[in-house]
Order: C-alpha cells, then structure tokens, then sequence
C-alpha cells in the first residue's frame, strides 16, 4: 500500500430525484442499469459519499423509500468489496445458478469485470471499498472469482471474519476519524493478503466444538425445522449452558456480530435455498 493523503468521507449527491442520484453511481461504480418502480420513485431518498485512501476509495450508500433493481458489468480495472450495513442485497451471477445473499455481518467480493444482476430493499445502506486491478496483481487469479464472504458458516476460513472485522474499522475511520484512515487502510490490506493466501492453501483448518460453532449449528437446526422462528437471545443462550451476555460477547469477539445480527443473515439463506 502505497501512502498518500487521506480524505475521509465527503458528500457527493442526497437527492429525492432517482435519475440525478443514478447518474452519480454510475460515475462512482462504473457501468450499471438501475431501475426503480414508479411508485417508488415518489418515496425515494438516497445519498452518495465517498473517501480516499491510497488507490482505494470507499463509496457509501444508503438508500431509503425505493427498492432498486441492478443490473452491473463491473469495471475490468476494478474489484469491490460490498459491506452491508442496513438490509439485505440479493445478487446473482450470470453464468452462476445460486444466488448471492449479503447481509450486515457478512460481505460481498465482486471481482473484476463480473456480470451481476441484484436487488435491494426499500431501506438499505453499505459501502463499496474499490480495488485498483493492478493492486490485486500480487495474485495469479487477481483476487479470485466473486463470492460471499461469509463468516457464519460452521465450516468456515477464519481469515474470511478477520478481513470484514478490518473492512469495517477502514470505515469507520473514514467516517470518525480520518487520521487514522491511513493505518486501517494498511491493516485491510494485509487481512486481505492473510485472506487470499488462506484461500490459496490446501485445506481449511477442522472445526472446533466451541461457543460459535455450537451456536451456528443451533440455529441452523432451528430454522430448518421452522424458517420463521423467532429470535430469542436468552433462550439461545440458555441451551448452549451460558449467559446472554457471554454469548453476545464471544460472538462479537470472534465473529464481529451480534447474536441477532448472525440470525438474521442465517434466515434470510433459509429464504432463498440454493
């Protein structure tokens, strides 16, 4: 990473006009078919900012009243790291059968030059941190193919929580503290390379009995057996012979999520089987 001046996040477009606001994402991501329904259009409230840090930039979203249809061929000189902060975005590959299904908590690589067809909720926000193609030449596969990182699997890369934990942190320095941007930029980039060169190793490491793993595979049984079940913090807790707050806290130390949160993500895959 190479350094140079920071710019935490600054306005680029707030506006109620739909095509006002599509003509500054395209400019901002490249290449892309947005669609709003009519009725939505009367509603529709959505902003744009974006930060620099480095040869990354970091767009936010946040849309409210309108959900969005996308229709993308992503940049070939660039790959985005999609972050969902606020609803869940629903993506599909055009040479792929299963969806791809983001929600906080979880994040989404799009590599360079992918096709991908998406919808959005009526309310969400997130934010797209843009990789320079030449930034990702240190690997053969430039990054790899497009996929969800997805850190609430039972059967998952540790490096997949590490690198979302650093994507949120170079957010919030460029939200809160742009000083810092700078440093979190260099700690993103090196999850990053932990993460790539993981994937790139033979195998992953075996599964562990602990708090997580028996949570993850607590809910999964739930929802299998009942997709609409409620969500109940203390009554999890209670069959996994600990406290609500233990709980809370370990999940939020190892994944970077609260019990809810992965939950939440986990029902919403329930929705759409692959």
């Amino acid at each position: 990473m190479t350094s140079s001046p920071a710019c935490g996040f600054q306005p680029v477009v707030q506006s109620s006009n739909f095509e006002h606001w599509r003509d500054h994402l395209q400019q901002q991501l490249g290449e892309c078919r947005v669609t709003c329904t009519a009725h939505d259009q009367e509603t529709f409230q959505a902003s744009i900012r974006v930060a620099h840090v480095g040869p990354l930039s970091l767009v936010e979203l946040h849309g409210d009243g309108g959900g969005l249809e996308l229709l993308r061929r992503q940049s070939a000189d660039l790959a985005v790291l999609w972050i969902p902060e606020h609803g869940t975005t629903l993506e599909q590959q055009a040479d792929q059968p299963d969806p791809l299904i983001s929600s906080p908590g979880q994040g989404l690589w799009i590599a360079p030059a992918a096709e991908l067809q998406g919808q959005t909720p009526k309310r969400s926000s997130g934010v797209s941190i843009l990789l320079p193609r030449a930034l990702l030449a240190v690997w053969s596969d430039r990054g790899g193919d497009t996929s969800l990182l997805d850190p609430f699997r039972t059967v998952r890369q540790p490096t997949v929580a590490a690198l979302l934990r650093q994507a949120r942190a170079l957010i919030d320095a460029a939200r809160l503290h742009p000083e810092w941007l700078d440093h979190s930029a260099g700690e993103f980039w090196r999850a990053l390379v932990n993460h790539r060169d993981a994937v790139g190793s033979c195998a992953l490491p075996p599964p562990s009995p602990d708090l997580t793993d028996r949570f993850l595979q607590l809910v999964q049984k739930k929802l299998k057996a009942r997709p609409a079940h409620r969500f109940g913090l203390q009554a999890m807790a209670l069959e996994l012979h600990c406290s609500a707050r233990t709980l809370q806290n370990h999940l939020r130390s190892d994944l970077d999520a609260t019990p809810r949160e992965i939950w939440t993500a986990l029902q919403v895959q329930h929705r759409y089987p692959a």
